[in-house]
């Protein structure tokens, strides 16, 4: 676990069977005090509660037991758990006041045990002896009638001091809450950041809420966090940790909850709080020449890089975005920083002498992944929980741990990149925009094939018209000829009439059989396809505990109907191949009788025109006849059961390229969702909103390549696309200019000499000329034409700031701190993966800082934040979970950096270390104090 701050469950109101409402048995001997503190930690255990206050009346006796029995937890297998696993035991003190009201005194977690008398002394609470089993009645300490007196009083000694933490009980205007009439003083005169309520907050009226909240006047508009408690007094727990209130802290002090109560709005919350759930969880460099071997882990909400400049703290960042491979921005001009180059420069002087590697460890919704970057080649191994490194793409890494990061003053460059721009929006849905990309790609795939086969349909449909055709004219021709024949007796002559019939019917003869070689391939196919779900069926998971018999039946009904299938495959396939295999068709069968009725009439047939010896010539002529007959109806059969088995490759085509389409317009949706959603976020400071097939330069470029050396003039194709982005329905338009492409794409002239060009009227009342049609007929091929029906129009978003009340300028045009200032308060409001960004404060204007601060607190409720900064309000009134800081190694000496420390807020030598460094921290801790009147 990193070092930073982090929520726990929280019940501070517990108390032992030493108080006089327990209900249960007491607990008298050391053993049945220990046998308490066992069953307390391990119900704190079972309802998830991870810190907890002893608090009994005046009386701190079972506080060791307790802490005894935290400390001896042990885990499921009996291993000791470690410390950072722990139970949490705060010793305390639930004291009655002369204030008068109830308060809660919680001390330091590691407040020593040989203190506890010293304390309860230290106020002149009277105790019952530690070997009785009840605590004396409460007597209220008159003494005591302001919070400023018990302070005076606690810190005059010197083990107390700093050491511990004041609740008042603010639980509306019971007789033992502070929020009687008569209090509004002594509330609001009070150190106090924070008091305790019995019971739900959400019970409390609504002017007792308005108190609370620093919204009462009358009560000096003073501000306190409010902590639930359980009261919980039962042997059994049944009332632990209800409820229960989330407190975050880094080490388990007083001083880190008046922390979390000065900062309440980020470190305590009343109901499960919300934590990102990916993120980057560390970061380690094997050497580096400027930083040297570096190991930081990152808090999952908010982590912010602290130090003198050139310490490395966006070296850091750099090579964190350099091992999951996040793309910087290209050049766009000289005024441009070139970050790619920046970056290759730093790897290149600093990693590669080095040999080093980068390792990044990255949560993906509870799920470790392991990332390894290596210096010498750029090579990257990616490792997913308890898994093996393997290799892996720059593309792998990107799509599956994402990140969303800005360099020094980019934000202020991103209105000139309208690919920074559009990641502004496509960051927060890039899952499902990536697997709609995917999507899309298999649709893409599905359209050329479907494609190819109707291409193969349609040229199979114009084999066997040329087929037909051609039969049709060898018939006649043999017709004519055996017409002509003379001499011939009257039963050759009605053997010879007989042939027209005998060889239609071998025809069909011959289709059928090609047919059944089509089911019969066709058969084979779908077996296989069969038997690998049978195998498949065989790996299936091992039986589940429960309901085996149910999951058995189901799988047994399955496999029975594969085996059913395979076995009706198999005889089909033996069925066809008797029908299309000579071989196999060898026996007694109606195929092999027909081929022997079939050759026997042949031969008769030969002998009779024979007898025609004065029409030699003739009958040479009649036999080729016969013979390209017969292979034309072979052609023809094999032809026609071959366009059978595409009889649906048109609507196949139509219903793939249909499906593509609806992907797109579902990315366009998704999209445009995601800008009404962006412009929320911002606060209506930004509007965006998209339009659709405004993109068309890859569409102009692949139409210039497939027709170059048309001599067509590239201003024309320019035009057209300039036509299709300035339609009212461009996506219309685009689908008939792609119509008409298509049309001249398939016309082929040679093979068609008489038919007329098409007119492509969608091209031609778009700046494309009768005689550039010409050229393009000429040039374009379908291949070619799918490639460039298959180009995305994209969409392009449509930013606007708004300067003024409901009026609104284009982006580009407002100032580079006011769209700086924008972005960055979108990026703060939307969900996403972590976000890093070095020095935002550059690219802010000053007066918006705490308006940046605020923003804050929720934003790292939805993603991580990693923020390398100079200014103190960022980190401290952002309230930095996690803040590591970097110094020189050698004082003075710039030439290399180091991580001197790390921790949050609540630690001391954190704090220390911020007022040290940055400039402003001082006064950034008094502003965090001031905003609570103390």
């Amino acid at each position: 676990m990193d070092k930073g701050a982090h929520f726990f469950r929280c019940d501070f109101q517990v108390h032992t069977p030493r108080d006089l409402r327990w209900s249960g048995p007491s607990a008298v001997t050391d053993d049945e005090r220990f046998a308490y503190g066992r069953s307390l930690v391990e119900a704190c255990r079972d309802r998830g509660i991870q810190a907890i206050a002893i608090t009994d009346h005046h009386c701190m006796t079972f506080l060791p037991f307790v802490r005894k029995a935290a400390d001896q937890e042990t885990d499921p297998a009996g291993a000791p758990l470690s410390p950072e696993n722990r139970l949490v035991v705060y010793p305390g003190i639930e004291l009655t006041l002369g204030v008068p009201c109830q308060a809660l005194l919680i001390f330091d977690a590691d407040f020593p045990n040989d203190l506890f008398s010293l304390a309860t002394n230290a106020l002149a609470i009277m105790q019952s002896q530690g070997s009785d089993s009840k605590v004396l009645d409460t007597v209220r300490l008159n003494s005591i009638t302001t919070f400023e007196e018990l302070k005076k009083k606690l810190d005059e000694h010197s083990f107390l001091r700093q050491r511990y933490i004041v609740l008042p009980n603010i639980t509306g205007e019971g007789e033992y809450s502070l929020l009687r009439k008569g209090q509004t003083g002594k509330y609001a005169d009070m150190h106090c950041v924070g008091g305790y309520i019995d019971g739900e907050f959400s019970k409390l009226g609504a002017g007792i809420k308005n108190i609370l909240a620093g919204k009462d006047k009358a009560w000096g508009n003073k501000r306190v966090a409010a902590i639930q408690t359980s009261d919980s007094r039962r042997a059994d727990h049944s009332t632990l940790g209800v409820p229960s209130t989330w407190i975050k802290w880094a080490t388990p002090t007083a001083e880190a909850l008046r922390q979390a109560c000065l900062a309440q709005e980020s470190r305590i919350v009343l109901d499960e709080p919300k934590v990102p759930d990916t993120f980057i969880a560390s970061i380690s460099i094997s050497n580096s020449s400027f930083l040297g071997p570096v190991d930081l882990e990152f808090n999952p909400q908010y982590s912010t890089l602290i130090g003198g400049r050139g310490t490395g703290k966006s070296t850091v960042l750099e090579y964190i975005r350099w091992a999951l491979c996040d793309q910087p921005p290209a050049i766009i001009d000289n005024d441009t920083p070139n970050y790619q180059a920046r970056r290759t420069r730093l790897i290149d002087l600093t990693l590669r002498p080095q040999d080093a590697a980068v390792q990044v460890n990255y949560v993906l919704n509870g799920v470790s992944h392991s990332v390894r970057r290596f210096s010498r080649d750029g090579s990257i191994q990616m490792k997913i929980g308890p898994g093996d490194f393997k290799p892996c793409t720059e593309d792998d890494v990107r799509a599956l741990l994402p990140i969303q990061a800005y360099s020094q003053k980019q934000l202020s460059d991103v209105s000139v990149r309208i690919e920074e721009l559009t990641r502004f929006i496509t960051a927060p849905i890039k899952a499902e925009l990536d697997r709609l990309e995917r999507d899309a790609d298999r649709r893409v795939d599905m359209v050329r094939e479907s494609y190819a086969t109707r291409q193969r349909a349609r040229a199979l449909a114009r084999s066997l018209d040329n087929r037909v055709l051609e039969a049709r004219s060898v018939a006649e021709q043999a017709a004519s000829i055996r017409a002509s024949l003379t001499g011939l007796s009257a039963d050759d002559q009605a053997l010879i009439a007989q042939a027209p019939a005998f060889n239609a019917a071998n025809n069909v003869v011959n289709s059928w059989q090609a047919g059944a070689a089509v089911l019969a391939q066709r058969a084979k196919d779908f077996r296989t396809s069969a038997q690998s779900i049978a195998v498949a069926l065989q790996l299936s998971p091992t039986e589940p505990d429960e309901h085996t018999a149910t999951f058995s039946a189901a799988r047994s009904e399955f496999n029975a109907i594969l085996m059913q299938l395979l076995s009706t495959l198999d005889a089909t396939v033996v069925k066809a191949e008797t029908i299309s295999d000579p071989e196999a068709r060898r026996g007694e069968n109606p195929w092999s009788a027909w081929e022997r009725q079939y050759q026997a009439f042949h031969t008769r047939y030969s002998k009779a025109i024979q007898h025609s010896s004065s029409h030699a010539e003739k009958l040479e002529q009649l036999s080729t006849l016969e013979n390209k007959l017969a292979e034309l109806a072979r052609d023809e059969a094999i032809t026609r059961e071959q366009l059978n088995a595409l009889s649906g490759a048109e609507q196949a085509y139509a219903t793939s390229r249909a499906d593509w389409l609806a992907a797109k317009k579902v990315w366009d949706n998704l999209v445009d969702a995601e800008c009404t959603r962006l412009t929320s976020r911002s606060g209506g400071v930004i509007r965006v909103s998209v339009k659709r097939f405004a993109d068309t330069a890859n569409f102009v470029e692949l139409l210039k390549q497939s027709i170059s050396g048309s001599r067509i003039q590239g201003s024309k194709i320019e035009a057209l696309g300039n036509s299709i982005s300035t339609a009212s329905d461009p996506e219309a338009l685009w689908l008939d200019i792609v119509k008409d492409l298509e049309a001249l794409a398939l016309f082929d002239r040679e093979s068609a000499p008489n038919e007329k060009r098409p007119n492509a009227p969608n091209l031609l009342s778009n700046g494309i000329s009768v005689g550039d049609l010409d050229k393009i007929a000429a040039t374009l091929t379908p291949e070619d034409w799918l490639s460039l029906s298959l180009i995305n129009i994209g969409s392009c978003p449509i930013y606007e700031f708004r300067a003024r009340d409901q009026e609104y300028i284009p982006f580009e045009n407002a100032s580079a701190g006011q769209q700086a200032t924008a972005l960055l308060k979108t990026l703060l409001n939307q969900p996403g993966p972590p976000l890093i960004i070095d020095q935002p404060e550059e690219d802010l204007d000053n007066p918006v800082m705490i308006e940046i601060v605020n923003q804050i607190w929720k934003a790292k409720q939805l993603r991580q934040i990693i923020f390398a900064s100079h200014n103190a309000n960022l980190v401290v009134n952002g309230d930095a979970e996690l803040v590591a800081w970097f110094g020189y190694r050698i004082a003075g000496d710039q030439s290399r950096g180091m991580i001197e420390g790390q921790g949050a807020i609540d630690v001391p030598t954190t704090r220390e270390a911020i007022k040290r460094i940055m400039e402003g921290g001082e006064n950034a801790f008094r502003l965090r104090r001031e905003k609570y009147g103390f």
